[in-house]
Order: C-alpha cells, then sequence, then structure tokens
C-alpha cells in the first residue's frame, strides 16, 4: 500500500512538470513564429539568374540581409542596398518581406527589387533580386 500512496503523489509532480515543459516550448515556437525582424546570410554558395536559365556561381561574397517591419538592407560585394519594405506578411509560418526600389547607399540611381521569404521554423530564406539572382539563405531572428 505505501508503495501505492507514494506514485499517487508524484503523479502530479510529473503531470506539473510535463505541463510546464509543453508551454516553454509552445512559448519559444510562438517567439519565432512572431518574429518579424531577421539575419539571413547565403554562406555557402549564390544562385545567379540571367536570360532564362539559373546557375550555381563559383565564387561569391556572402550576402548580409537584414530584415524588419521598417527597413530592408541588402549587402552584396562592395555595395548595400535599404528602404522600407512595401510587403511585410506572416501568414502560416512564412514570413515574406518585399522591397522595391531599394537605394543603393550612395548611388541613388542604383535601385533594386527584392523579394525574401523566410520559413521561420526551419530558419530557411529564398531571396530574389530582380534580374540579377534567385538563391538560398540562412537565417536568424534578430
Amino acid at each position: 500500500m505505501e508503495m501505492g500512496s507514494n506514485m499517487k503523489t508524484h503523479k502530479p509532480i510529473i503531470w506539473i512538470t510535463a505541463l510546464l515543459s509543453t508551454i516553454g516550448a509552445t512559448a519559444n515556437a510562438a517567439e519565432t513564429a512572431d518574429t518579424l525582424s531577421w539575419n539571413c546570410k547565403n554562406g555557402d554558395y549564390e544562385i545567379s539568374c540571367s536570360d532564362g536559365k539559373c546557375e550555381s556561381s563559383d565564387a561569391h561574397t556572402p550576402m548580409d540581409i537584414h530584415v524588419a517591419p521598417d527597413e530592408i538592407s541588402i549587402c552584396a560585394y562592395t555595395a548595400c542596398w535599404t528602404g522600407a519594405p512595401s510587403v511585410t506578411q506572416l501568414s502560416k509560418g512564412f514570413l515574406t518581406v518585399v522591397g522595391q526600389g531599394l537605394v543603393a547607399q550612395g548611388d541613388p540611381e542604383n535601385l533594386l527589387n527584392a523579394s525574401i521569404t523566410i520559413e521561420v521554423k526551419s530558419k530557411v530564406a529564398t531571396v530574389l533580386v530582380a534580374g540579377l539572382f534567385a538563391t538560398p539563405a540562412t537565417c536568424e531572428p534578430r
């Protein structure tokens, strides 16, 4: 009988521990899903597209990409383009940010149109820059 009564007293503790663990995991997942600010890089390679075909670039300088509700910044090679997003949408685990007419620092005539879509669970993005490249990237919430 003693054994059974000990088990009864431990069951609520086990249940509470499991519940708190679940709440913590759910809160962490919700935090990532609600994050609208990210840093992304294409450290491994770049895919350039032109004339109806896409190819992996042999040599590239990794891009540094920042997205937030109020600004997009794409730095590649020796230039950085920045501007306010024209679209920011979080839907069903995907964050899509579109920037139209992003301006190159020091060269206001050099404009860029880009779309970044991040799958927030895997932290993987596709980066599309009109007329230049389409490339995967890995991201971290800011």
